[in-house]
């Protein structure tokens, strides 16, 4: 007696501060629910004292928020207790069938193209049927945007061919008599993808060395040469990228494709999307030795190259360079995914004094290059063949994995990005890098790809350190000295310090002490090279005394 008391007094309470054609709060229920047992609470939920959702018609739809991201940081709950068949006809694109129970949400879209997702379902028809309108609720009829379905495997759908600053109505339908379903939607915007730009537009094929993949304060890179396929360059396969917010792991760099680079932007289109491939060419000795070494001999002529390659004259011992690798040929449609070699990315570094090379790209902590044959999640890729190194293996935009209209680019799978082996070098010596994409697929729209991190390629840049200011909170103490210029290396260069745009006579060490307030700075003449170098200055503050 007690609880249909306390029901009572709880349920006059749900009407005196919501009212009738409310949404009735989750938390509210769940106070109920703790009330009664699990039989009451059913019976409950099924009772007249739950009215009809107040979005059970198009104008009274709830605002959904549309999120930056596919994060869903912002969900909202909803509850088709209750839910009626609204008087809009039932769109010609659906098959929920005749007089659906449903519910209407309405948002502004904020990009051409949004994901619509569900989660926590509780109590899930085996679909839900939903709908797309771009009209006003007056002017809605049997005729929608867009049909789609929902269920315990397909839990979102892409609204796409949106216009940005448009109100659109979204219609969830139910075809059972009396749905009890909860979950919560999230309306998620989709990642642009990598914006490209082919060599000759933005850059020069020697640009995109020397001020984009180089990093150097010296010219020191010469005898810069790009080849797509034979030779005859007929496809451009050689671009600059930028990040473009998406969520591409370089924020810019340049991009060595086996195809056309204007079909490198993601979106992921299918394995079958076009994409104008290079000429079969032949390959060269350094670039089929590496080739030989996985066992890839059988392919013969039959491969889709583009080299670009250089010399250059580090300033410093040691090189290394930041890359990703990317390949149709991951997918399991492809007639090579599970033969050695089948597509590859080749850096060989040769020292032009000695004549001695070696391959950089390979596949860390192993001897072995980077290929499809010795990079490969079969789980993710399908691939009828045993997962090999699979660490870093990223993402595979096929076989119902990541979800292709995310993609930043175009292509099957990526590996996670990576570093070529780190080389000793002699500074002041010249040498020679190849940069080696290849695909052997022979389905004719297969590609690859090779991105490289702008700059990563350093030949030697020094710096001073960062500035020691108040404004920053690391000042020095009265009294207090510094040393600048720990990483400078006298044995590389002739070192002239500056304080305030003018020499310190006498300052001709690695390092320098300070103990007053200035900016300082240094000049540097190599030893190796015509090259000399005015590095950024840094400022020394001093706090007060006390």
């Amino acid at each position: 007696m007690k609880r249909i008391v306390l029901l009572l007094l709880v349920c006059f309470s749900l009407l005196s501060v919501y009212g009738k054609n409310t949404i009735v709060k989750e938390n509210i229920a769940d106070h109920i629910q703790c009330i009664l047992d699990e039989a009451q609470f059913a019976a409950y939920r099924q009772s007249v004292l739950f009215f009809a959702p107040a979005n059970d018609d198009c104008t009274d739809a709830v605002s959904l928020m549309v999120n930056p991201d596919l994060d869903c940081g912002q969900k909202l709950s909803i509850d088709f207790t209750g839910a009626t068949a609204s008087a809009k006809a039932v769109p010609f694109c659906s098959t929920v069938g005749s007089s659906p129970k449903d519910l209407w949400f309405e948002f502004t879209a904020t990009s051409d193209k949004h994901i619509f997702s569900i989660s926590n379902e509780k109590n899930m028809p085996a679909t839900l049927y939903g709908a797309l309108y771009d009209r006003d609720c007056s002017a809605i009829n049997a005729t929608a945007s867009q049909c789609f379905s929902l269920t315990a495997t397909v839990k979102k759908i892409t609204l796409d061919k949106l216009k940005p600053g448009k109100k659109y109505y979204i219609r969830l339908m139910s075809g059972e008599t009396t749905p009890t379903t909860t979950l919560d939607l999230c309306l998620g915007t989709v990642p642009p993808p990598i914006k490209v730009s082919p060599s000759g537009e933005m850059y020069t094929v020697e640009e995109l060395v020397k001020d984009v993949l180089v990093q150097s304060g010296c010219d020191l890179v010469s005898n810069v040469r790009f080849q797509a396929g034979d030779g005859k360059n007929t496809i451009n396969s050689l671009a600059y990228f930028n990040q473009n917010g998406s969520d591409f792991p370089f924020e810019e760099g340049i991009v060595l494709a086996t195809h056309d680079s204007d079909y490198i932007a993601g979106p992921y289109q299918g394995f079958e999307s076009f994409k104008p491939r290079v000429p079969w060419w032949t390959g060269d000795p350094d670039l089929n030795a590496v080739i030989d070494s996985i066992g890839g001999t059988g392919f013969g002529s039959q491969k889709a190259v583009s080299i670009l390659e250089f010399d250059f004259i580090p300033v410093k011992d040691s090189l290394q360079f930041e890359y990703l690798f990317v390949s149709d040929s991951f997918n399991r449609g492809c007639a090579v995914v599970c033969q050695p070699g089948g597509a590859l990315f080749a850096a060989w570094l040769s020292d032009i004094t000695t004549g001695k090379g070696r391959n950089l790209a390979l596949v860390p902590g192993t001897t072995q290059p980077i290929a499809i044959s010795t990079i490969r999640d079969a789980a993710k890729s399908g691939a009828g063949c045993p997962s090999v190194n699979s660490d870093f293996y990223w993402r595979n935009y096929d076989n119902n994995q990541d979800d292709p209209t995310t993609a930043p680019v175009n292509y099957t799978g990526m590996t996670v990005p990576m570093k070529s082996e780190k080389v000793k070098v002699i500074p002041g010596r010249k040498y020679h890098i190849k940069l080696a994409i290849a695909d052997f697929c022979p389905f004719l729209y297969d590609a690859s790809a090779v991105f490289f991190n702008a700059r990563s390629f350093d030949l030697g840049n020094p710096e001073i350190g960062e500035d020691m200011s108040i404004e920053g909170g690391n000042a020095l103490c009265p009294g207090d000295t510094i040393e600048l210029g720990q990483n400078l290396e006298a044995k590389d260069y002739l070192i002239q310090w500056t304080k305030n745009g003018k020499d310190l006579i006498g300052e001709n060490g690695e390092t320098l002490k300070v103990n007053e307030p200035g900016l300082y700075g240094a000049r540097l003449k190599y030893k190796y090279v015509v090259c000399d170098v005015e590095l950024d200055p840094v400022k020394v503050e001093f706090y007060d005394e006390i």
